[in-house]
């Protein structure tokens, strides 16, 4: 029988200045679905409503990043938290990337807030290295676009792996919630778009020091078989 994963697009910025790259919810799509062959995999569109009325139906659901912040509530992210509640009660398994990982925390009772911008790649040392985490690598770079964080986990929930500027890259609850801040399905180009995109909010010298670190190595297709490690534990 064929296994489901539902990916939820949560990014509300449809003003084509990212063309003529994917959404993010066909970004993971590309990153997950040739390591995960045995699953169909389903995207819907959270900013317009557009959920499964059964989220439980699903063995795994996956959340983009997004330009909203879970601090700036809008119509659509209460149906977004109800889901992750339910998805947290039934134990399905649900990954959060970026806005996805802060709405996870937010949801369940955590803190999120604005934090020092974080634009361009970053590295990430692991604390603890549960048995999906294959291959084993202790440190991880990652492209990132932040400009808010989770601050405090809710209850239950366990630090994965720490960076100098951000306490909480990576958490996970039991066996059944990860949360990762950074982008492991972005490319360096389109990164080098975003900052593009973000530069006025960043600053000449943030600008600068972003476009430097996207000249670096980065761990994105590791950190995308964890997570399809992850979803088949």
């Amino acid at each position: 029988m064929t296994k489901k994963l539902a990916i939820y697009l949560t990014n509300t910025d449809r003003s084509g200045w990212d063309k003529p790259y994917a959404d993010y919810a066909v970004m993971t799509a590309q990153l997950l679905a040739p390591l995960l062959p045995a699953y169909s995999i389903e995207l819907f569109d959270a900013v317009m409503g557009e959920l499964p009325t059964v989220p439980e139906d699903y063995d795994g659901v996956v959340l983009t990043g997004s330009i909203a912040n879970v601090t700036e509530q809008e119509p659509w992210m209460a149906e977004l938290y109800k889901h992750i509640r339910r998805l947290d009660k039934a134990k399905v398994k649900l990954v959060g990337i970026c806005f996805g990982h802060q709405a996870i925390a937010h949801a369940l009772g955590g803190e999120v807030g604005p934090q020092v911008p974080q634009v361009g790649i970053e590295a990430v040392t692991m604390v603890q290295a549960p048995d999906w985490m294959q291959p084993r690598q202790s440190q991880v770079s990652l492209l990132c676009g932040n400009f808010q964080q989770v601050l405090s986990l809710p209850e239950g929930f366990q630090v994965l792996g720490t960076q100098g500027a951000c306490a909480i890259p990576f958490y996970a609850k039991g066996e059944h919630i990860l949360g990762c801040q950074y982008h492991p399905e972005f490319s360096t180009d389109y990164m080098h778009l975003y900052t593009d995109y973000v530069a006025d909010k960043l600053g000449p010298e943030c600008t600068d020091q972003a476009r430097s670190q996207l000249q670096g190595h980065h761990d994105g297709a590791l950190v995308g078989q964890w997570i399809a490690n992850f979803v088949l534990a």
